[in-house]
């Protein structure tokens, strides 16, 4: 047989209700020349049934023998792939009907592009569109709304936004990446703990372009026992940022993007980015949590790992700016629908 045009990859543990809807919006798509693999962590039969009343041949299903941990368990889904393009698609996360369509036809337009990015909107347990307060005061609209208006983004201005502005994409199920360039960039790599989706953008931007598609092609579901909503409450590992930025930094290919002449303040300001990231993400949790241990235990991480003394200095500038920032609505017209 032909391998499909795209791999629907799709990781799971104990959530057969949200698997189902999940499966359901692939098999809406208008897009028909797909496969949905999943790997299940699960430790009963749930899931299994789930995929069983599908009764369809495109699906294929994996029982992990044990519970292999969520960050293997995407790993090793996405080595199952056989499209040509891959999505992976969160168990609780959704795709709009001409996602997979839209992300097809950039694709063929656009040969140097190895990621097709859109924005996402937010749902709760029962697929309801909301605005939660990711940062105490800030709304969050969309994820990952990068610019008003579809184009493409050329690597070294993706690389850069990655290294000392904003992700302009995260999250796997509101990507679409060429299996070429996945494959070429190595897949996931778990010691990037749950910024793996961030590892693998930045290393597939230093060989290929993106295209932004400005419009809603999947759902991010966000509850409070979602693990994006542990993280804003509890704390992360957040010497993950470290790590992959110093992977970059250390990549010469990388590197050749950018002028000798830069490269010196892009390590400042990347390592600057890096600790702005860690004290938002554990700042935020800590006062969530009433915690301070969390802020401390950051701090001490920034001042290990960051060595420029100005970076330091302008750190509490940056969370001033961040608190002023987040009484600002979004000035931006709103994405398609």
């Amino acid at each position: 047989m032909n391998p499909p045009l795209v791999s629907i990859c799709t990781p799971t543990y104990h959530r057969p209700v949200l698997l189902e809807r999940a499966i359901r919006s692939v098999l809406a798509q208008t897009v028909r020349d797909f496969e949905i693999v999943i790997t299940d962590n699960s430790e009963n039969e749930e899931s299994a049934q789930v995929v069983r009343r599908f009764n369809d041949p495109r699906i294929r299903y994996y029982r992990n023998g044990e519970n292999i941990g969520v960050l293997n368990n995407i790993k090793k889904v996405a080595s199952l792939a056989e499209g040509k393009f891959l999505v992976v698609l969160l168990d609780d996360d959704l795709l709009k009907p001409k996602s997979l369509e839209l992300r097809l036809a950039a694709f063929g337009r656009h040969p140097s592009a190895g990621i097709v990015m859109a924005p996402m909107e937010l749902i709760d347990s029962d697929d309801r569109r909301i605005f939660p307060r990711f940062y105490l005061f800030r709304k969050m609209h969309y994820r990952y709304r990068f610019q008003a208006g579809d184009g493409l983004i050329g690597r070294a201005r993706v690389l850069k936004e990655f290294l000392v502005h904003d992700y302009p994409c995260c999250v796997p199920s509101g990507l679409m990446y060429r299996g070429e360039a996945f494959r070429q960039a190595g897949g996931f790599d778990t010691k990037s703990g749950f910024a793996l989706d961030v590892d693998l953008a930045m290393r597939i931007a230093v060989h290929y372009d993106f295209y932004y598609i400005d419009e809603v092609l999947s759902s991010f579901r966000y509850t409070p026992i979602s693990l994006t909503a542990a993280m804003h409450s509890g704390g992360s590992d957040v010497a993950v940022f470290y790590y992959i930025t110093r992977k970059t930094l250390g990549d010469a290919e990388a590197m050749k993007l950018f002028p000798p002449s830069e490269q010196g303040k892009l390590e400042r300001d990347s390592l600057f980015f890096c600790s702005c990231r860690a004290l938002a993400l554990n700042g935020m949790a800590g006062v969530r949590a009433r915690n301070g241990k969390i802020i401390l235990q950051t701090l001490r991480l920034i001042f290990r790992e960051d060595p420029y003394w100005w970076n330091k200095i302008r750190l509490p500038w940056f969370v001033a700016r961040e608190i002023c920032l987040s009484f600002v609505p979004p000035a931006k017209p709103l994405p398609r629908q």
